[in-house]
């Protein structure tokens, strides 16, 4: 049985909320808040959010390959996928690698080449350190990896473990394997004493579970009667939304303690590491199961689909990528002391600013940015307006 759902609106919510756990844990790293004990350490774990845009992005973005498959109908030829994907990652990034090289006094002196390598998001593969004000687009660079990655892999998803035909024991078996391999990637890349680990730890590998997490949240969906005890008993708990969010507050606090490692900048054990890992993958998990398995006629759920509430989620990319260089900015000139600063206060000045900025550049920049890629006719397999909008 195929589900007729299409539109998924709380995940704007979710991409806003994500968005601001990430403003948080930097605010928090500014004004050193870490060291503040225990509340400290919660506030540094927030770096979850991260985990939420992957898991989102492995639904979104895998789920037409799904869909396709399911009704044995084409999706979008992988030309329009990277049309997309272009128009709607580059032009805010651009100019954020533009005002951090130029207005960050740190950056000025970098050459040509680290013009070069942020702009094609591959510093982080060749520099021990992003530039200041672009310290968090490690992550985006992980995105992008992904993205590139996709249409390869939504052919194996449709083509070899389907066989063009709608498989959902397979497809779940196929992303229970691509969460074993990413965390014994975590895991050995943090136990070699190799100089090439470090590195390693930076690729695509080391987050796959978290995409992988996504593609499975996208099977249940694409046939809510998938065989078997486990979906059964994972489509029923997505449809309780306080378990689900309990539990994914439960796990924060217990990643919060020593068994997470330290909230400072230390290499976490391998035993650290994993923890973190994995219980950031289930709070992504467990946050998002409810905005796509449960219904959209609770309270919770209509608060979470009110157009001011998507907006934030439509601006949430321009936040991601400007508010480290708000930070940097506003921190010195605003009276601010780096590492000993009332963070509520650094938070709400930031978020301000940050907000203002990124609706400035949503409105200029992006909106405009994907405005310019050629007029695309959808394929039979095309999502809905308002799911190829959260795609976009």
């Amino acid at each position: 049985m195929t589900t007729a759902r299409r539109d998924f609106p709380q995940l704007d919510a979710m991409r806003a909320a994500a968005s601001i756990a990430v403003v948080v844990t930097h605010v928090g790293f500014w004004s050193g808040f870490y060291t503040s004990g225990f509340l400290g350490v919660v506030v540094q774990r927030l770096e979850a959010g991260v985990a939420v845009f992957f898991v989102l992005s492995g639904f979104l973005l895998c789920r037409p390959y799904l869909v396709a498959a399911h009704d044995r109908a084409p999706h979008d030829p992988a030309r329009v996928y990277f049309q997309k994907r272009f128009f709607r990652i580059v032009p805010v990034y651009v100019v954020t690698v533009v005002a951090a090289m130029t207005l960050l006094a740190e950056n000025r002196s970098m050459g040509v080449s680290r013009w070069v390598q942020n702009l094609l998001m591959v510093d982080l593969y060749r520099e021990t350190q992003l530039p200041q004000g672009l310290t968090q687009m490690w992550s985006l660079t992980i995105e992008v990896a992904f993205y590139l990655i996709l249409p390869l892999l939504g052919a194996v998803l449709v083509k070899v473990v389907c066989r063009d035909r709608w498989r959902p024991v397979r497809l779940l078996v196929f992303v229970a394997a691509l969460i074993v391999l990413s965390v014994a990637w975590v895991a050995a890349t943090h136990v070699m004493d190799a100089s090439w680990a470090p590195w390693a730890a930076k690729w695509l590998p080391s987050y796959l579970s978290w995409f992988a997490l996504g593609i499975g949240l996208a099977v249940l969906t694409v046939d809510s009667g998938a065989p078997g005890r486990l979906t059964s008993w994972l489509s029923t708990l997505g449809q309780d939304r306080v378990a689900c969010w309990t539990s994914a507050a439960a796990i924060l606090v217990f990643v919060s303690t020593p068994l997470g490692g330290s909230p400072l900048l230390i290499a976490p054990t391998p035993s650290q590491a994993i923890m973190r890992h994995v219980c950031y993958a289930a709070i992504a998990l467990l946050l998002i199961a409810p905005c796509v398995l449960g219904t959209d006629d609770s309270p919770v759920a209509r608060a979470m689909s009110l157009p001011a509430v998507r907006h934030l989620g439509h601006i949430s990319y321009a936040l991601f990528c400007c508010h480290v260089i708000v930070l940097a900015i506003a921190v010195p000139r605003l009276g601010f002391t780096v590492f000993d600063s009332n963070p509520v206060v650094l938070f709400v000045v930031i978020m301000g600013i940050s907000l203002a900025v990124s609706e400035l550049l949503y409105r200029f920049v992006e909106v405009p940015g994907m405005a310019l890629r050629p007029r695309l006719q959808p394929t039979p397999a095309a999502t809905a307006p308002s799911e190829a909008a959260a795609q976009s």
